[in-house]
């Protein structure tokens, strides 16, 4: 006759049981510290990478109001912060731009690694209010006053591209446009190729860019050829031979460039990247 599975343990010996049960009890004493220790680190990697968004503060919450302080709460960040993204489109829309602005500050908040946020919301502030400011006909004092207003949204919408980068440094579009924010407002050249290069150097981003580096020092911009010559030679230097060979590379201008500053600059041939 055979014993039923169930009742095979409850016939083990009272030593035998015991036995098991230390087993089992040292197993998990020696699996606790290192669970312990890798969570924290998972926290830790979490916190600093901004996963979970700003903490819930009272100052938060008191922007958010109670309904979506709740959503908040409930785990649905994603959800509350494009909720919230829809008070930006109608301050926006109603031309309130200190409203809009503090929407912008509230969604980046909530959702740091979402870059969208980040891009919308410095190209709403650096070029939509900072050109409204500049022809607003609600503005009372022309001239000056209205080129510090344009000034003021312009250096918001870096702040924001700027803290966007910080949170999202893969993101070559944060870069470019910060470039594009120093070439095309500010005049800054030398920061724009900043940008532009460091926008170039990042997976996915489109060839063109590591064009505009060098182009940011030539004649119409910061006219420094000593400066244009070494980055359109460094450029060139840094393409392998199958890259000089493609079109989408312009291997074209950039020796037709290169060709001229040497020429410009009295470079001796032996040094020249292209002496013939």
């Amino acid at each position: 006759m055979e014993i039923p599975a169930s009742s095979i343990s409850t016939c083990l010996p009272l030593s035998r049981r015991l036995r098991r049960a230390l087993l089992v009890a040292l197993l998990l004493g020696l699996w606790a510290p290192f669970k312990i220790v890798w969570e924290l680190e998972i926290t830790h990697e979490q916190d600093l990478l901004r996963y979970g968004g700003t903490p819930m503060t009272r100052q938060l919450r008191d922007e958010l109001g109670q309904g979506l302080t709740i959503g908040v709460l409930s785990g649905m960040r994603s959800v509350v912060a494009d909720l919230v993204w829809l008070e930006v489109t109608t301050a926006w829309m109603n031309q309130e731009w200190f409203r809009m602005g503090g929407y912008i500050n509230l969604c980046t908040a909530l959702q740091p690694r979402a870059p969208i946020f980040w891009d919308m919301g410095g190209w709403n502030l650096a070029w939509n209010a900072s050109i409204s400011a500049l022809g607003d006909p609600r503005n009372p004092n022309p001239g000056l006053r209205e080129v510090k207003a344009s000034r003021f949204w312009i250096d918001r919408g870096l702040e924001i591209y700027q803290r966007g980068i910080e949170n999202n440094p893969q993101y070559w579009r944060l870069w470019r446009d910060t470039g594009q924010l120093y070439d095309q407002r500010l005049k800054d050249y030398p920061n724009a190729a900043y940008y532009y290069q460091k926008a170039s150097e990042l997976p996915d981003a489109p060839i063109y860019l590591e064009r505009a580096g060098p182009i940011m020092f030539d004649v119409q911009h910061a006219n420094d050829p000593v400066e244009c010559y070494a980055r359109w030679k460094a450029l060139w230097e840094r393409l392998t031979p199958a890259q000089r060979a493609m079109k989408a590379h312009t291997p074209e201008r950039l020796e037709k460039e290169i060709r001229l500053l040497e020429q410009k600059l009295s470079v001796p041939k032996e040094k020249r990247v292209f002496p013939n």
